[in-house]
């Protein structure tokens, strides 16, 4: 019988995807990882999973967290970037832990209650549904992702919704952020008063350019008509503002590239490309050299820190990298 280890955060998702490994005769362990806290599960949970047969332990990477994806998100922020720390957390924490742990035990696979599929071939792919978060695997270790399963890829929320009745708070995309994020950076930034420029004139002023992000309208008070955010100085601490139609460009760089396919095969195909997660993809071609994106039509507040990851014609993730602001 095949063994694995299924991460389990507290959701329903989590706890579906073990009990699909369990009706396909699986021997599953379970683990919940405490990462930015060390609060226990909910006792429901605990019960779900003794009624069910599952053993399970906590395992506590808290420290790991903090190193990799706290400090990289305040990092970011304070160079004038927009990280997502979801894909770095799968990247850096997460998915490595369960690997990490499962290899300790002589467990062959990791589970997860990502909605994300893996083909015959070893690609990620995107999920059928309109839940699909591929995008927030697709940095993942390939090493790792070939030890994953991701018992979700043929169900959709709605199913597991009903066949687990259980109204528990779902996780958010900033775990470890109490209230609002900005007064994290403020405690670790501080106030930094600047300029708002436009048409290289001073129009405002602001006390923290990490408290914007490209496409921002709010706290932008620029005379006549809305204006947003286009382009964040952190070394000159300066946010440039203009209106919305300088937003919507047709190409941007990557400041990295990871490729899961020979560099060849991008010189004469179409990709789609999200620059963000849950948003229209766009046709594309990857300049692999210059690490440069051609996008087919405009796409509007594409956004440095963010990343962009792309697709085949297949839904199959082919590369990914961090959208920077021009070359590096």
């Amino acid at each position: 019988m095949n063994r694995c280890l299924v991460g389990v955060s507290g959701g329903i998702d989590s706890l579906f995807a073990a009990l699909v490994l369990k009706d396909l005769k699986f021997d599953v362990l379970a683990v919940h990882i405490h990462l930015h806290s060390k609060k226990n599960l909910d006792e429901r949970v605990v019960n779900f999973l003794n009624e069910h047969g599952i053993k399970f332990y906590y395992a506590d990477y808290t420290s790991e967290f903090q190193r990799y994806v706290v400090n990289d998100f305040i990092d970011e922020y304070s160079r004038g970037y927009t990280p997502n720390p979801c894909v770095v957390c799968n990247k850096e924490v997460k998915l490595p832990v369960l690997f990490k742990e499962a290899k300790r035990m002589n467990i062959d696979y990791i589970a997860t209650g990502h909605y994300a599929s893996m083909d015959k071939e070893g690609f990620l792919t995107r999920h059928r549904s309109k839940k699909d978060q591929s995008y927030f695997l697709a940095c993942v270790d390939r090493n790792v992702l070939a030890h994953t399963i991701f018992p979700l890829q043929d169900f959709t929320k709605e199913q597991i919704k009903q066949s687990i009745y259980m109204n528990i708070k779902e996780s958010t995309d900033l775990c470890f952020v109490k209230n609002n994020y900005r007064e994290l950076l403020k405690e670790y930034l501080g106030e930094r008063k600047g300029r708002i420029v436009k048409n290289n004139k001073v129009v405002g002023y602001h006390t923290g350019f990490y408290n914007y992000t490209i496409g921002q309208r709010k706290g932008i008070k620029v005379g006549n008509g809305p204006h947003y955010v286009t382009a964040i100085d952190a070394k000159c601490n300066i946010v440039y503002a203009d209106e919305e139609s300088k937003l919507y460009t047709n190409e941007f760089y990557l400041d990295n590239l990871n490729l899961f396919v020979d560099k060849r095969v991008f010189n004469d195909i179409i990709l789609r490309c999200a620059v963000r997660y849950n948003t229209t993809l766009k046709s594309c071609k990857l300049c692999v050299e210059n690490k440069k994106v051609e996008l087919m039509e405009k796409e509007r507040a594409v956004t440095p820190g963010q990343i962009a990851v792309f697709y085949d014609k297949e839904d199959r993730v082919v590369a990914c990298g961090k959208v920077g602001y021009g070359f590096c």
